[in-house]
């Protein structure tokens, strides 16, 4: 009898080891994945995907950064996946230059409420909603300004915290380093799953899936808004996380 329970748990074993090994969860290509996660698992992102990885297209339309048809095939194929999850309304796209219209586009989304946020981060953050308002007063310029660079960096924190207590992770996209900042709102299980993880890396650069980087954040935010920043001053505030590898 013993005999006969040892051979039957040696052969379910086997059994769950082998469909461990040929389930298309244990399969599939990290990209795949990624597109998968960051859709809710759409089916028509997760087949594109498939075929972008199977076959990385060349057309710049497809993949979505003009020069990127020369990249290596997997950079090109987690390109396009990041375009067509753009494109889906499946992550955030901001242009550099739209870079101060971010927070307002999170408040009109519903995923923040500026009156529910911290102090910090509401003094920070709750002036872009109105920016040309709070920039038109010379005084109430020099003010805002003085607070953004004194406390940016704990306003951002404050930021994260209070998108945590709402159950989301703000995670940056970060195919290229180009003109837009892309951005994904996510539950922790996705965000602990992907953040800081490389994916379609190339000699000059490492693209991937990072925490928010706060840091490209500023840089893009003071492009567009020149005022912002400081002429005497150089990079981010104090205390800013910087863009992980």
């Amino acid at each position: 009898m013993i005999r006969v329970l040892l051979t039957l748990v040696l052969v379910a074993a086997v059994a769950i080891a082998a469909t461990a090994m040929t389930s298309p969860a244990a399969k599939e290509d990290p990209i795949v994945a990624f597109a998968r996660d960051f859709s809710g698992g759409d089916a028509q992102i997760v087949a594109a995907a498939e075929r972008f990885v199977a076959n990385p297209p060349t057309d710049v339309e497809t993949i979505g950064f003009h020069g990127s048809e020369r990249l290596p095939p997997r950079t090109r194929a987690f390109q396009a996946t990041v375009t067509l999850l753009s494109s889906s309304d499946k992550l955030i796209s901001i242009e550099d230059k739209f870079s101060f219209e971010f927070i307002p586009l999170l408040v009109q989304r519903g995923d923040i409420v500026l009156a529910d946020l911290p102090p910090t981060a509401r003094a920070v953050f709750g002036p872009l909603e109105d920016l040309e308002a709070t920039l038109e007063d010379d005084a109430n310029a020099r003010r805002y300004r003085a607070l953004l660079w004194a406390d940016y960096a704990r306003g951002a924190r404050e930021l994260e915290d209070y998108l945590a207590s709402r159950g989301k992770v703000l995670l940056s996209i970060d195919p290229v380093q180009g003109d837009t900042l892309i951005f994904a709102l996510v539950n922790r299980e996705v965000a602990d799953k992907w953040r800081d993880r490389s994916l379609g890396a190339w000699p000059e650069y490492e693209s991937g899936v990072r925490s928010m980087m706060w840091d490209r954040y500023w840089a893009y935010l003071t492009y567009a808004v020149p005022p912002l920043a400081e002429s005497q001053d150089s990079g981010p505030p104090p205390g800013t996380p910087r863009r992980r590898a």
